[in-house]
């Protein structure tokens, strides 16, 4: 039989030392990260090792090796967790503005391209919330998604279709519409 290579004989001690030391790693972990994250934190920092294994200078130093390893997965979750709270905050600080459904005050052409709006995930939230005049919460629950979730779409889609009607007609607000070429192409009209 032959002897494993250095890679396969660190991938073994990352292994082992995994097996040994899992449930103080689990405890490193749990002390950093929501419970709802420790799963995916660990199962990253077991996938991570054995593909950085060879990368082990000492093998006496496996499990500070480990630790680092964890922390910096933790780390790089912790930014993730605070930009995507970044993204829950601006979508909360736009400021929700009922839609009149009076025809001079609708945007014909804002409903056809909030209709068309890539993904069709935007679309139905705009559609639901800017159009339908759902509340956050009512749209969240129709859509099957969290209330957090909900705001972050709804601030992406605003933003998307914002830069849409740029593009397309040269307008962004509903006090510029009259000046909207759309009116007179008749491209948005449905």
């Amino acid at each position: 039989m032959a002897n494993p290579s250095g890679r396969e004989q660190k991938a073994e001690l990352v292994a082992e030392a995994l097996h040994a030391y899992g449930n103080e790693l689990e405890a490193f972990v749990r002390a950093r990260v929501p419970s709802a994250e420790v799963d995916d934190v660990l199962q990253t920092a077991a996938i991570r090792a054995f593909e950085k294994a060879e990368s082990l200078q000492d093998p006496d130093r496996v499990l500070p090796w480990l630790y680092r390893l964890h922390r910096n997965i933790v780390t790089d979750e912790m930014r993730k967790q605070a930009s995507r709270q970044r993204l829950v905050d601006d979508a909360a600080s736009v400021p929700e503005v009922p839609v009149q459904h009076d025809s001079q005050d609708l945007c014909a052409c804002s409903v056809s391209q909030a209709r068309r709006i890539e993904p069709a995930a935007y679309a139905s939230i705009l559609m639901l919330v800017d159009v339908g005049d759902a509340s956050l919460a009512e749209a969240a629950r129709i859509l099957g998604i969290s209330a957090n979730n909900a705001a972050v779409r709804l601030h992406r889609a605003r933003e998307k279709l914002r830069n849409t009607m740029r593009e397309h007609c040269g307008v962004t607000n509903l006090r510029e519409c009259a000046d909207c070429r759309c009116v007179y192409e008749g491209c948005c009209s449905d």
